[in-house]
């Protein structure tokens, strides 16, 4: 049910559910989209008080506890889910048959519930991220369990067969890592929250049959020019990624960065200095040419803000500060369309008797001008329409242009469609079964140079 809402011109604020409990309590993950709907998950409350799987309509109504999560059904979930058809995939942090955690598919109609892998402690313990999806194959992480009880990278058929334990930190090539995997050209990059040469985390890529781990930037925590202990994960865009430490940089409150994928080219591209926010403890989320986020704590009102940042590194602006009673302490990532954006906070709300966090919307008809008027990297190709449905049409712009390679990643980096034989010119692209959101393309001519790389944007 919509409770208040609270303008700024062509914004607004609204808090769209409070949580009491028995609807759930304390979420700690992202909304997923998927037409109308937003589903997520709290890290407690329910019937067992081990966390819910619920959805909302984007209005604010409709609001449905669809599983309340138990000992054996897996509990406390961390993490987002991630859509696959009419499949939501998710992890829990406890519960299951050895009371570590599981991976678990569940219906977006909440109809049919199935715990896929439970992990054991030695193959893994506690996963805080989310699944990433390659071809027939999730990719995560534990934040804790394996050989040294450091966490681990793991690899998983979708039918849940398969199980590999790919790779256990030992502290010294990082530790705990609390965010999710990057899929980029048949590697995985991710992060830690400590461990690595200074303890303070590291910025990784292994190959996707478990080789070739190396650490590509081990935070210092020195005030320059690097922070320490990132929460989050990285996001992919052209040849670098971006990523927020929660702590390090000059007010020890944390920063946003950049790396090229080769590890090279470490920027700070903004600090934290508790007046503009404090403690990030999700992923940047990209719409247009800015990338849009939330910090947990500071901000005038100390209990943490949105904010966005232009992808150089400048125009860090304050979009909303939070208040306690319509809640405070965001976790986890915005999930956006073409003119709103929606989250959770672990706390705050109208009861302040529960204080058990919210689900928002933030209504900016700003953010619709951003997606419309980003350019391509290269101005050789026609992609239309664009917003679509999620079937574009890619054109060259020279007579009798062909198209060797076209791939196309969504938000986390993950590789949603690739077509390598060449193609004359126009052809159709499909992507109807992916879920409403950004995506990002990159077209190779017959010669392999660039014809063009930039978003598409899908409204069912």
């Amino acid at each position: 049910m919509l409770s208040l809402g609270v303008e700024f011109g062509s914004a607004q604020y609204t808090d769209m559910l409070d949580f009491f409990q028995t609807n759930g309590k304390e979420p700690k993950g992202s909304l997923v989209l998927s037409g109308k709907s937003l589903y997520g998950m709290s890290q407690f409350g329910g019937s067992h008080d081990s966390g819910c799987v619920f959805s909302i309509h984007t209005d604010g109504t409709g609001y449905k506890d669809m599983i309340n999560l138990n000992s054996k059904t897996g509990s406390y979930p961390w993490g987002s889910f991630k859509l696959m058809g009419s499949k939501l995939y998710g992890m829990t942090a406890g519960g299951g048959r050895h009371a570590d955690g599981n991976i678990f598919y569940v219906d977006t109609n909440g109809g049919e519930y199935k715990d896929l892998f439970d992990f054991n402690d030695t193959n893994g313990h506690w996963p805080y991220g989310d699944l990433t999806f390659v071809g027939k194959k999730m990719y995560g992480m534990t934040d804790n369990g394996g050989a040294s009880s450091h966490g681990t990278i793991f690899s998983i058929d979708t039918d849940g067969t398969g199980f590999v334990d790919m790779f256990d930190f030992n502290s010294t090539d990082g530790a705990f890592p609390g965010g999710s995997l990057t899929y980029l050209n048949g590697r995985l990059y991710g992060m830690t929250t400590s461990g690595g040469a200074h303890g303070y985390g590291v910025v990784f890529r292994i190959d996707t049959d478990g080789s070739g781990f190396t650490d590509l930037l081990s935070f210092n925590n020195q005030s320059s020019p690097q922070g320490a202990l990132p929460q989050g994960s990285l996001v992919l865009l052209g040849n670098k990624f971006y990523g927020m430490t929660d702590e390090g940089g000059p007010s020890s409150s944390g920063l946003i960065f950049s790396i090229d994928t080769d590890g090279t080219g470490y920027k700070d591209l903004a600090n934290f200095d508790f007046n503009n926010g404090a403690n990030p403890r999700g992923d940047l989320t990209l719409s247009g040419d800015k990338f849009y986020g939330m910090v947990s704590q500071g901000g005038p009102n100390l209990y943490g803000l949105i904010f966005s940042i232009d992808t150089n590194g400048t125009g860090y602006t304050i979009i909303y500060n939070f208040v306690s009673s319509t809640g405070n302490v965001p976790w986890g990532n915005l999930t956006m369309t073409h003119d709103s954006m929606f989250g959770m906070t672990q706390q705050g709300g109208h009861n302040s008797f529960y204080n058990d966090g919210v689900i928002f919307g933030y209504l900016d008809t700003n953010i619709s001008t951003a997606i419309n008027t980003i350019s391509p990297g290269a101005d050789l190709i026609n992609i239309y329409p664009n917003p679509s449905k999620g079937a574009f049409m890619v054109q060259m712009k020279n007579e009798g242009g062909r198209i060797k390679n076209i791939e196309v990643y969504n938000v986390l980096g993950e590789k949603v469609y690739s077509q390598f034989t060449t193609h004359n010119s126009p052809f159709t692209i499909d992507l109807s079964s992916q879920p409403n959101g950004f995506y990002f393309y990159r077209v190779l001519n017959e010669d392999g140079g660039i014809a063009g790389e930039g978003k598409l944007v899908i409204q069912k």
